[in-house]
């Protein structure tokens, strides 16, 4: 992830957004979603799959601006 300019422990800064958004993608094997959010003044995204309990960050990086207008509708 650092070469998208953010590392791991930065990324969670995901969830404190409180309009988070969540796209669940349509797998039938995997749940895996798409988060966009804001972490200080830009806009991040993120993928992630759910196992178990547990939510595994699979890459985050900056918002594409269609991205960026589905956070903002």
């Amino acid at each position: 992830m650092g070469k998208h300019g953010i590392d791991f422990v930065a990324a969670q800064g995901l969830w404190k957004d409180p309009y988070l958004l969540e796209i669940r993608a349509k797998s039938e094997d995997e749940q895996r979603g798409l988060l966009i959010g804001k972490i200080g003044e830009k806009y991040w995204s993120a993928v992630v799959t759910y196992r178990d309990a547990r939510i595994r960050l699979i890459s985050v990086r900056r918002s594409r601006k269609k991205e960026v207008e589905l956070y903002e509708s």
